[in-house]
């Protein structure tokens, strides 16, 4: 029976612009790899199919990992989160940002929740029920789109934003039915540094686990 390791499309979102470090945050030297890969190895760890999302331009071919393309250029991180489930298909997809080197394969499976329902639609070829539509996890108070998982059922109202100039990701999630994951201290995954991200060259120097960034922007 198909599980969320086969039923689920992992994507690292790699298409920021990365201003406040002044180049591609995704190839940063983090614990002797690029940053893009500790999360991509993750989800590699939760599911048998994952690509990184960037902009044009970027291919990433150095680190044999699989790349696709914002269809809508310069628009954010929600083009990313739509170029991956136009290519998934009818597919759920699990997205992560390239920044967030502290994520684990608990907290993934957390917050997709993926439940003994989803596997039985699954393995019949129908997309489980899209409510909620999204479930995204919450770190100290605050919605992380950029960590979530996102049924196939997202794309036509990202691509409707997105054609409308309306980019904010967290309205989006107001938008649609999302469930929202808070990650606190009583889970036995915690740990204080799980959606910290890299935002500038003092983050690589020092890993404070107590201190969280702001939520995280391709």
């Amino acid at each position: 029976m198909p599980s969320m390791k086969t039923s689920v499309v992992g994507a690292v979102l790699a298409g920021g612009e990365s201003r406040r470090l002044g180049r591609d945050k995704a190839l940063l030297p983090w614990s002797g790899k690029a940053l893009l890969l500790r999360p991509f190895e993750v989800l590699r760890q939760a599911m048998s199919e994952v690509v990184v999302v960037t902009v044009r331009g970027r291919s990433y071919g150095e680190l044999g990992v699989p790349v696709i393309h914002d269809r809508f250029e310069g628009l954010g991180p929600l083009a990313g989160i739509h170029a991956v489930l136009e290519w998934a298909g009818p597919r759920p997809v699990f997205v992560v940002a390239c920044d967030l080197p502290f994520v684990s394969v608990e907290l993934v499976n957390h917050v997709a929740d993926w439940s003994t329902e989803q596997e039985v639609l699954a393995s019949a070829g129908v997309e489980a029920p899209a409510h909620p539509r999204a479930r995204v996890a919450v770190w100290h108070g605050r919605r992380q789109p950029l960590f979530g998982l996102y049924s196939a059922s997202c794309r036509e109202p990202l691509e409707t934003r997105l054609r409308d100039g309306r980019l904010e990701a967290w309205r989006f999630l107001d938008e649609i039915d999302t469930a929202s994951v808070p990650i606190t201290p009583d889970l036995a995954l915690y740990r204080p540094d799980l959606l910290v991200n890299i935002n500038s060259p003092g983050d690589l120097r020092h890993r404070v686990p107590e201190e969280a960034a702001e939520p995280s922007s391709r």
